[in-house]
């Protein structure tokens, strides 16, 4: 077993504990069953629990072990020194992410439609863009801005959209009606990830889709694609969007998104 290959077995077995109660999602697990998912002795796995319950890490329940409280301030501390542009540029390198488009990675405002840039890396045919860093665009006429909406309340979309007739048109493709707005967003939930078909920058086609976690840490994001809309084929755009979707999903996963990765 890998753990007794470890130069500190204990804490590598506790590392797998830890990780066997985070899968079970706030479910405890009995000693029994944490014995046999780890493939060690009851006993050795016994010891192990009940330090880290007299450290905080892990709390005892009527049905075994669960994760505990501890382990919410060493969380805190983590995303508190997480820089999303940081890690946005290093999940871009690492997966080689759009050698031909360019990726962008948006938030979202705190009220009203607007998004803001806060980071692109050009790709191997880079495109002229409406978009830069720290400018506000309309979250009607982007992809990140569309995705991003989509995710909001019936109440929240409401309120953003109260008074904001008719929406700001940068394109004749741009949509200026709050009612074509939500059937557009409601195709963005079916399908996944959201599109700017030439409504920010005539010839243009963008795809993006949302960071897993952001908007419960208080500011939405979204990562994008772009690229001439001469280059996308059907095909090729179900492609783009896929791998966009696992790039959104990894920097999710950076910033703490429980579900993502």
């Amino acid at each position: 077993m890998e753990s007794e290959r470890s130069l500190a077995p204990a804490v590598t077995r506790a590392a797998a504990i830890l990780d066997v109660l985070a899968e079970q999602r706030g479910q405890a697990v009995g000693l029994a069953e944490l014995a046999r998912r780890l493939g060690a002795a009851k006993s050795s796995v016994s010891n192990i629990c009940n330090a880290l319950v007299d450290s905080g890490l892990l709390r005892r329940t009527p049905e075994g072990f669960g994760l505990g409280r501890r382990l919410v301030g060493y969380a805190e501390a983590y995303l508190a020194g997480v820089d999303i542009v940081r890690e946005f540029q290093d999940v871009c390198r690492s997966r080689g992410a759009s050698v031909d488009e360019t990726v962008q990675l948006a938030v979202l405002s705190e009220a009203g439609l607007e998004v803001v840039y806060l980071a692109r890396r050009d790709g191997r045919r880079p495109v002229v863009l409406a978009s830069q860093i720290g400018r506000p665009l309309p979250a009607t006429t982007t992809a990140t801005g569309k995705a991003m909406l989509a995710e909001l309340s019936a109440p929240e979309l409401a309120a953003r959209l109260e008074g904001a007739a008719p929406l700001p048109r940068l394109t004749q493709r741009s949509i200026t009606d709050a009612g074509e707005l939500r059937r557009d967003l409601a195709a963005v939930r079916d399908r996944g990830y959201a599109l700017d078909e030439g409504e920010t920058v005539e010839g243009l086609l963008c795809l993006a889709a949302t960071v897993p976690g952001t908007a419960s840490r208080g500011q939405a994001a979204a990562v994008s694609f772009t690229g001439l809309a001469a280059g996308f084929s059907a095909r090729r755009q179900e492609e783009r969007a896929a791998e966009l979707r696992a790039l959104a999903r990894e920097l999710g996963a950076r910033m703490g998104a429980p579900d993502a990765g």
